[in-house]
């Protein structure tokens, strides 16, 4: 089993109001190593940096205003998973680019090196220490490669479900405790790491199918076919996974069971189905076609995860102008149409409909189908294609 960490807890704070200069970062958290080079931060860029953990895992966010930031990152010791949930960064690998916006995390292998360059980025993330990470993947049974261990990307079908912030927003409270030390951090540790190999596939690996695809299969056969209502042994069949496995990742990364996974997204259809009516069905009808046939069942398990009744949703909808979304949701994207040349972050958006982060993505991907930064992305080129368009008919 995986062992505590013997050096304990630290929390380190850089920022430039107190001083501090950009290369310090790199140079106190890897002791002086030359694994970063090239950094800057132009005078305008205010940023503070924070770090809490141990040489396992370390929880890091980045807060930066104005100015742009950069250097080259050298191989390291530590796998890094982030997301940002404002501005940009641009990462240019050995073998492609990448430009990095808000939402979906994204991850780093430690043995690639990458150039980097930012503008005004809020970023949330994970570092793993390569060595702790192999260590929790041979205690899963994983099949590791004797090399660099490398990842590839959450397949969409996973990340949105966001596994790893669901976990950090519950844990996290205890990462930042320094009260919690040796096992009892090193258990916590090992949670984040379980769910990174789960969903991130390993690359390089033979003949053996990582369980982040045997995961993403698992989604997509159950969005696929949630009507149907299919079986756990059907879902199982269908992922390439024995039902313990199953049953076994879904616990661990998705803290629920395919039972009640398939429930939940089969609910979540109802509600959007609700949400979006413009014609005569019944609460009764649009259920059925989802599998719900026990109308008091449906009504309780609907109410506990949307807390209202499913008539209620219904009534709400039809009350409104046909074709157009609910009042959060239009309040949200009025928002977003008015800052049409600003950076703009879940938060603020959040904000703006009045409801909080989490129940802003629900609304979104109920309501649209898409979060609500990929919901910025998508508004702002119709704004400008439609100003192209007014262009063209002038000439």
């Amino acid at each position: 089993m995986t062992e505590a960490a013997t050096n304990g807890f630290r929390r380190l704070l850089f920022a430039d109001a107190d001083g501090s200069d950009y290369s310090d970062i790199f140079e106190a958290e890897y002791h002086g190593s030359d694994f970063a080079s090239d950094t800057f931060a132009t005078e305008d860029a205010r940023y503070e940096y924070t770090v809490v953990g141990d040489d396992d895992l370390t929880l890091r966010t980045m807060r930066a205003e104005g100015g742009k930031r950069g250097g080259v990152i050298g191989p390291r010791d530590d796998h890094v998973v982030f997301w940002l949930t404002r501005g940009q960064l641009e990462m240019h690998f050995a073998d492609r680019s990448r430009v990095v916006e808000p939402g979906s995390p994204y991850i780093a292998s430690a043995s690639e090196a990458y150039r980097f360059e930012s503008t005004g980025t809020v970023y949330n993330g994970v570092h793993i220490a390569d060595r702790f990470l192999r260590t929790v993947g041979r205690d899963l049974g994983f099949a590791l490669p004797d090399g660099p261990l490398l990842f590839e990307q959450q397949d969409e079908a996973v990340a949105r479900q966001e596994p790893l912030r669901h976990l950090v927003r519950e844990i996290g409270p205890m990462l930042v405790d320094d009260r919690v030390l040796g096992p009892m951090r090193t258990a916590l540790n090992r949670r984040l790491a379980v769910v990174v190999l789960d969903t991130f596939p390993i690359r390089n690996r033979g003949s053996d199918v990582p369980v982040a695809n045997r995961l993403r299969d698992a989604v997509r056969f159950i969005e696929e076919h949630a009507a149907e209502r299919p079986s756990v042994p059907e879902i199982a069949a269908a992922c390439g996974l024995s039902q313990r496995g199953l049953q076994d990742v879904f616990a661990r990364t998705l803290d629920s069971t395919p039972h009640r996974f398939l429930r939940d997204h089969r609910l979540d259809r109802v509600r959007r189905e609700l949400l979006h009516s413009d014609g005569d069905e019944s609460v009764t009808e649009i259920a059925r076609r989802w599998g719900f046939t026990n109308h008091g069942r449906l009504a309780g398990a609907y109410r506990d995860r949307y807390g209202e009744d499913p008539a209620t949703t219904l009534r709400s909808s039809r009350a409104a102008k046909p074709g157009r979304a609910s009042w959060r949701l239009r309040r949200a994207v009025e928002f977003i149409e008015s800052h049409p040349d600003e950076p703009v972050t879940l938060q603020a958006i959040a904000d703006a409909a009045g409801v909080r982060p989490r129940r802003l993505q629900q609304l979104f991907l109920e309501e649209r189908g898409e979060s609500p930064m990929a919901a910025v992305r998508s508004i702002r080129g119709a704004a400008g294609r439609n100003q192209t368009d007014g262009i063209s008919a002038v000439r």
